[in-house]
């Protein structure tokens, strides 16, 4: 699933920086593909651990008629579904506040499309992906206005929209390659 959510980052940074106009207008319709896409995936992903587990020797006596059908079922709710759900739902969070932010503060802070680029950063994140990405967005937003500030005497202000994705991208690429194999990870894992 890391790569189907990288090949959607890597592709949003694309029309991000080529066709910024185009995601302006298109961004609610695109929004919902990447969602629809994973989840999609993971329908298909139970099904084939289903098809799998049917066929070994073995493990046919994980499914039904040996134990009930809920044993699998919740199995591939934690294994394919939870960490997507759970992503979901803390960018929905993360969506609203950016949103009631916007309102508050009459659009100040980000634009329009930009909320719905920081949604999808971080449910491709998925769960426990999605707090290195917060973490990651703040870091750089840090790290950026440290370095205008200090080294280049700037007082300014510096817009997230072209860091969500970057750093969304980042975060899944270090979880393919090792922090999936970390303790934290595992601990934070569900």
């Amino acid at each position: 699933m890391p790569f189907l959510a990288l090949a959607f980052v890597i592709l949003l940074i694309g029309v991000q920086i080529k066709k910024r106009t185009f995601l302006e207008k298109k961004i609610k319709k695109i929004f919902w593909i990447p969602v629809a896409a994973v989840f999609s995936l993971s329908v298909i992903f139970s099904f084939i651990q289903y098809q799998l587990w049917l066929a070994g020797e073995q493990t046919k006596y994980l499914l039904p008629p040996f134990v009930h059908i809920n044993s699998f079922l919740l199995y591939a709710f934690f294994q394919f579904f939870a960490p997507y759900i759970l992503a979901f739902m803390l960018s929905v969070l993360l969506f609203l506040l950016m949103k009631k932010a916007n309102k508050k503060y009459g659009a100040r802070f980000f634009e329009k499309d930009e909320i719905y680029i920081a949604f999808l950063g971080g449910f491709l994140s998925g769960f426990p992906g999605f707090l290195f990405y917060l973490f990651g967005v703040v870091a750089a937003y840090l790290i950026i206005h440290l370095y205008k500030s200090l080294i280049k005497g700037k007082k300014e202000v510096i817009p997230l929209y072209y860091l969500w994705l970057p750093v969304s991208a980042f975060v899944i690429i270090n979880n393919i390659l090792w922090l999936s194999r970390t303790g934290l990870w595992k601990i934070l894992s569900i």
